[in-house]
């Protein structure tokens, strides 16, 4: 909930609900190496009954569809079945984007017997689809940033729990409330034989989501390093043994999207998307979505600029990988908590608020600032020592600098403060800003 997804609050629920929202996901039955593409979508227009749709997504080979999902379409069994049937028709696997209760408010559908705010896909809809093996799962869209968003006031509401009421606690504690939810909810998609995907928007907060089991999703482009996010995120999936590392890679940039494939000055291009799913593919990640078919393709279904950068991609798998997240050797292990700073200080809206604790003074810890500037050591001054991604509008570097996909930072692995170094990483250099010698 960038700027960007600030200006895009929907206006009212029976606005919504006129637009309809789901995503698209597809499946390929024989994945090349374990790599498996997918989009965004959603079938507000009904676009899944035209054929330019469909083969706007054939061009690009896609394997499976993140459907952008409604309410209505989840208690309409018509529309979410004409959702599901057009995916079994093209046997391509799909997952359900819940990202609409980050932006609407006092919805029913939304709203948990505990007092939290979040949307869980119901029992019987669960029930129907838990044999259908192109069902994936469910992607809860940026929900550690809404946890932390917890009483800060948009638009006149003020934002409700999305994990737990954590206002109160120390940061630790409301770290541990986290993972006790996700667990929970880990769980009861489990019992359905299916993946709960946690998309994740910032260089933090992965580990919490990884104790608890979900899969993570970090963000590609966006306004973040793509390595470290790599580096961030294949850390807190190799130490709680997540079997897959899933990314998202984001079109949008602050206010810049590309629609139809066109954007403003100084957004993603073409180009960043093809490298980054080259990144993506070469960086062995295991599922890899784009946000969002609308950058892809125009209204009629042509592929943009973007959507042939995808052609162009996919043309381009057909080695083997030869680097994985699991396996790659780290020169530096690095241990600290995920205390979710990242520059917060320089964030037009966004509050230094680690899982929702509202600590009475918003001064980044010690640890934070260590964290900061081993970052700006260790990429050569291209991350700097204050902030690590482009959210922080208000930093005189991310303000004057065009994003830059990498920061050129060296193999390395960040653990949460519940690893014991050195682990199995003898052979490498280990910096513990857990411990005051370090930071």
């Amino acid at each position: 909930m960038s700027r960007s997804r600030n200006k895009r609050l929907l206006p009212s629920i029976a606005g919504l609900f006129l637009l309809l929202v789901p995503s698209l996901a597809m499946l390929s039955p024989e994945p090349v190496w374990g790599f498996r593409f997918g989009v965004n979508a959603d079938n507000w227009d009904r676009q899944i009954k035209k054929p330019a749709f469909v083969e706007a997504l054939r061009r690009m080979k896609v394997e499976f569809i993140v459907w952008h999902l409604s309410p209505e379409e989840e208690v309409s069994p018509e529309r979410l079945m004409e959702i599901v049937n057009f995916c079994r028709q093209n046997n391509w696997g799909y997952l359900f984007n819940t990202e609409l209760v980050n932006y609407v408010p006092k919805v029913p559908h939304f709203q948990q017997p505990d007092g939290t705010y979040r949307w869980d896909l119901k029992p019987p809809t669960m029930k129907q689809l838990e044999n259908d093996p192109l069902f994936l799962g469910v992607v809860y869209d940026e929900p550690e940033l809404m946890q932390s968003m917890l009483g800060v006031k948009l638009k006149d509401n003020a934002v409700p729990p999305y994990f737990a009421d954590t206002r109160k606690l120390d940061p630790r504690d409301a770290y541990e409330e986290v993972v006790k939810k996700t667990k929970e909810l880990v769980n009861y998609y489990g019992r359905s034989k299916k993946r709960l995907v946690f998309e994740m928007v910032f260089p933090d907060y992965a580990h919490g989501p990884a104790r608890g089991g979900a899969i993570l999703a970090p963000k590609l482009l966006k306004e973040n390093f793509n390595d470290l996010m790599y580096y961030v995120y294949a850390g807190a999936a190799r130490q709680y043994s997540l079997p897959e590392l899933w990314a998202c890679v984001d079109l949008w940039f602050l206010d810049k999207f590309p629609e139809a494939g066109r954007t403003k000055p100084g957004g993603h291009t073409p180009e960043e998307l093809y490298q980054a799913l080259l990144f993506a593919f070469e960086r062995g990640f295991d599922y890899v979505y784009v946000e969002h078919m609308k950058g892809l393709a125009d209204q009629s279904f042509n592929l943009t600029a973007y959507g042939r950068k995808v052609v162009e991609f996919q043309n381009t798998r057909t080695t083997p990988r030869s680097l994985s997240w699991r396996t790659f050797v780290p020169q530096q292990v690095i241990k600290r908590f995920p205390d979710g700073y990242w520059g917060q200080k320089y964030s037009s809206f966004i509050p230094n608020h680690p899982y929702g604790a509202w600590i009475k003074d918003e001064t980044p810890s010690a640890e934070a600032l260590s964290w900061l500037k081993l970052l700006n050591r260790l990429s050569q001054g291209k991350i700097p020592g204050e902030a690590n991604n482009w959210n922080a509008v208000n930093h005189d570097y991310f303000r004057r600098t065009p994003y830059i996909a990498e920061a050129n930072l060296p193999p390395l692995l960040v653990l949460d403060h519940l690893f014991t170094l050195p682990g199995s990483f003898a052979q490498a250099q280990t910096i513990d800003l857990t411990s005051k010698k370090d930071q």
